[in-house]
């Protein structure tokens, strides 16, 4: 039986030297090219949609009290609304000031899907094209260009799969480092809504499956690439990077918001701050419970929705029901901005996340798949997806958007396969991109918010109430 170690050593040979070879300028013109189609999406026109749009009342709203000095205990925490703060404080109150931030965001997160997959995989027309995809979409581009957090949880989420990765492929001290920002990362999700914690779910049942992989497959353990090197982490290396790190930067968060807005709590001073802070602490998670348990937020009843783009967390997969963010008719016009994703994508990554489901359990169609690859990305679509289900509280699509991102990894991961093939199915491949494209670009005034007649609104719409059950595009 050979030696773990040296399983693991050339392994990791293997792909420093793969990396060495393949970074080169194709990579780099790509990346480029990608992120500057996407700082011309997320900047063209920024600030010509009024503001407040949708949930912008509210999140622009309270980051403006922190400006003002009363900041006001919410549903989530705060670090979202500092961002957006930061923006009206360099910019200015106005739209351009409350949207600057995400839409920076925005425009970086092509570039941070290139990296995670890239890290993950090695492979630069994989990562390219993951990149591409996630550029092509609609409701990531809507929710970047106004004064909304999702944003910056995503982003958040795939720093931290990058820093990771990055840190299994490095020794000593390097390797700790990045491991710790990977801990600072997953505790900025969690900071950002606590469905971040949805990433650290992925890190927990990432380095469940690779020691499991380990012990009873250990034959197998090279196919994992450089999830591999989970295996040689020392004890401390979990509890300092993964444990203390997310905890460490999800409590100073706080501070601001004690400083300014205790909770009715008598600040202290010298060893009592601390005794003040963690009563503030506990108050206002006390209140978040709440504040996500009223009877407002708990109303899902589809029949009586408490807002009417509540949706259930399955039709999410599907599209079934998007989120209209503004509309206005002028002269004979629609300016409107529908959070909807770019159909043919969702459809096509829903389809291929079933299908590679289906492969990683049947022994005759596991060959098919590269365990490494594609069972990371079940991992990570399955945990930002699957504790929604159990989720009573009113929900709308963008609470998908998390899972989105491997989907769409997985399609590109799929079409790069399909590439490899000989005879007309690499034509298949080429149909796919091409589909996503003419998606995008038939859908693209409802997302910018251009002005558009009636009818080529309607035509854009397909599913009208009740045009199909459990489907609504308006």
């Amino acid at each position: 039986m050979p030696n773990l170690d040296n399983i693991l050593n050339q392994n990791v040979d293997s792909l420093d030297q793969s990396r060495s070879l393949r970074w080169d300028w194709y990579l780099v013109a790509g990346s480029l090219g990608i992120f500057a189609l996407a700082l011309f999406l997320h900047f063209w026109q920024l600030g010509t949609i009024p503001y407040p749009v949708f949930d912008e009342s509210l999140f622009g709203q309270y980051a403006k009290e922190y400006l003002e000095g009363n900041p006001t205990w919410e549903g989530h925490p705060p670090l979202g609304k500092y961002f957006i703060m930061l923006g009206i404080l360099l910019f200015g109150e106005h739209e351009f000031g409350y949207r600057i931030f995400g839409a920076s965001f925005g425009s970086i997160l092509p570039l941070l899907m290139i990296g995670m997959v890239y890290r993950l995989t090695y492979q630069r027309n994989l990562a390219l094209l993951s990149g591409f995809f996630l550029l092509s979409d609609g409701l990531f581009l809507v929710e970047s260009r106004f004064a909304l957090i999702n944003v910056f949880l995503v982003s958040f989420g795939l720093a931290s799969q990058i820093f990771l990765l990055a840190g299994l492929a490095q020794r000593g001290k390097l390797r700790t480092f990045l491991l710790c920002c990977a801990g600072l990362m997953l505790g900025a999700t969690a900071s950002v809504k606590w469905n971040g914690l949805g990433f650290s779910l992925l890190l927990f049942l990432v380095v469940l499956w690779v020691w499991a992989i380990a012990k009873f497959f250990p034959k197998k353990l090279s196919r994992l690439g450089i999830l591999a090197e989970i295996t040689k982490l020392h004890w401390w290396q979990y509890l300092l990077c993964f444990g203390v790190m997310p905890i460490a930067f999800y409590s100073v968060q706080w501070i601001p918001l004690f400083m300014l807005n205790p909770g009715g709590i008598e600040p202290e001073s010298g060893f009592g701050a601390i005794h003040s802070f963690w009563l503030s602490f506990v108050r206002v998670h006390e209140h978040i419970l709440w504040w996500h348990s009223t009877d407002v937020m708990m109303n899902n009843d589809p029949e009586h929705p408490s807002h009417p783009y509540c949706s259930l967390a399955f039709s999410w997969a599907v599209l079934a029901r998007p989120v209209g963010y503004y509309f206005q008719e002028r002269d004979g016009y629609f300016t409107v901005v529908q959070g909807l994703g770019n159909p043919l994508l969702w459809w096509l990554s829903t389809l291929t996340i079933v299908g590679v489901s289906i492969a990683s359990v049947l022994p005759k169609l596991r060959q098919f798949a590269n365990i490494g690859i594609t069972n990371y990305l079940l991992l990570g679509y399955f945990s930002n997806y699957v504790p929604w289900l159990i989720v009573k509280r009113c929900l709308f699509v963008y609470h998908y958007m998390s899972s989105a991102m491997f989907s769409f990894v997985a399609l590109a991961w799929l079409v790069c396969q399909i590439f490899t093939q000989k005879g007309l199915i690499r034509y298949l491949g080429y149909g796919i991109i091409a589909t996503v494209i003419i998606s995008q670009l038939f859908f693209m005034p409802i997302w910018l918010g251009l002005p558009i007649l009636p009818e080529d609104f309607y035509h854009r719409i397909w599913f009208m109430p009740d045009s199909l059950p459990g489907f609504n595009w308006i």
